[in-house]
């Protein structure tokens, strides 16, 4: 192996350690802020809705700054909304709001199944033109058509 193909095997090793190292880090990060989202008052008033929710089947979980809000597939309707500053909480941050996203899925599984539902980010405006960070839970096409379709079933028999 020549000087040159030697130094830029070692650099692209270093590179993918120090990538895997950083990754890691956020990664533990991620989870402390996880753990402390799951024991916040916050949340422990929240989680009286999530359970409300894990008796039905959800269409969409919406985490936003002001709100989480959860429908349903059946009947098409808003199961519950908790409203963040009208409970007394200040708004979330960027990373509070991923936090709860992340513990949301792990409070609702069947979130975390890729065949039922997907999670995407997108954006709001609040009033004063300053954009927020917001994620989403929707409940795919191919999952939500085997609802539908079982529940049509069950009324036929």
């Amino acid at each position: 192996m020549s000087g040159w193909a030697f130094f830029f095997f070692a650099a692209g090793l270093a590179t993918s350690i120090s990538l895997l190292l950083m990754d890691r880090k956020r990664r533990q990060m991620e989870l402390v802020q996880m753990n402390r989202m799951r024991n916040s008052q916050m949340y422990y008033d929240l989680y009286r809705l999530v359970k409300f929710a894990r008796a039905h089947q959800i269409d969409r979980v919406q985490v936003e700054r002001h709100r989480i809000v959860f429908y349903t597939v059946h009947p098409p309707e808003m199961l519950g909304a908790f409203f963040i500053t009208d409970l007394g909480y200040p708004p979330l941050t960027r990373q509070q709001i991923r936090s709860l996203t992340l513990v949301l899925a792990e409070d609702l599984p069947l979130l975390q199944e890729r065949r039922c539902y997907r999670l995407r980010g997108y954006r709001t405006m609040r009033p004063n033109g300053i954009w927020d960070d917001a994620y989403q839970y929707t409940i795919t096409s191919h999952y939500k058509t085997q609802l539908v379709a079982e529940k049509n079933r069950v009324w036929v028999h």
